[in-house]
C-alpha cells in the first residue's frame, strides 16, 4: 500500500496526485465571512478512533456549546453527528485535518497513510480521509463542513 507520508515529503507538503485524485495533508477551509458553520459526520469506517481537528487561521476563536477556543477537536464517537459552531473575530480560513487515536490516548495526524480528498459541495466542502493505516480507501472518516450564514 502507498505511503502518502513519503509522497508528501517528496512534494514538500504540497498536494499530490494519486489514482486520479488530488490528495492533501490538511485543508484551509475559507469562511468567506461566514459566522456560523456546521460540521456533519457522514461515515466512519476506520479501525481506530477518528476525529476532526479545526484551528482558526487569523485573529479569532471558535464558539460552540458555551466553549471558546482557537481550536476544537471533535471525536466521531463522542461528538453529536451534527455540530454547529461560530467563528468570532477576523477569521478568513480554518485549518482542517483528520485525526485518530490508535488506543493509546495520543491524537495522531498527518503521517504514514494519512491523506484527504477534498470535494467542493454547495456552501462548503466534503472530506474523505485516510488515517495512518496505509491503505487507499479514503473512508476512515468522511465529513463535511458547510457555511450557514
Amino acid at each position: 500500500m502507498p505511503s502518502f507520508e513519503k509522497m508528501f515529503m517528496k512534494s514538500d507538503g504540497k498536494p499530490i496526485e494519486y489514482q486520479g485524485n488530488t490528495l492533501v495533508m490538511g485543508d484551509d477551509f475559507p469562511t468567506e465571512g461566514t459566522i456560523r458553520l456546521r460540521l456533519v459526520f457522514e461515515a466512519c469506517n476506520g479501525e481506530w478512533r477518528q476525529g476532526v481537528c479545526l484551528k482558526v487561521l487569523g485573529e479569532g476563536i471558535f464558539s460552540a456549546n458555551g466553549h471558546e477556543s482557537p481550536y476544537f477537536t471533535f471525536w466521531q464517537d463522542t461528538a453529536p453527528p451534527v455540530v454547529e459552531f461560530e467563528v468570532v473575530g477576523d477569521v478568513s480560513d480554518i485549518d482542517v485535518k483528520n485525526v485518530w487515536d490508535v488506543g493509546d490516548g495520543v491524537m495522531d495526524s498527518g503521517h504514514n497513510g494519512a491523506a484527504m480528498i477534498v470535494e467542493e459541495i454547495p456552501n462548503g466542502r466534503r472530506y474523505r480521509c485516510n488515517d495512518g493505516y496505509a491503505d487507499d480507501d479514503f473512508d476512515d472518516i468522511i465529513f463535511h463542513i458547510e457555511r450557514l450564514e
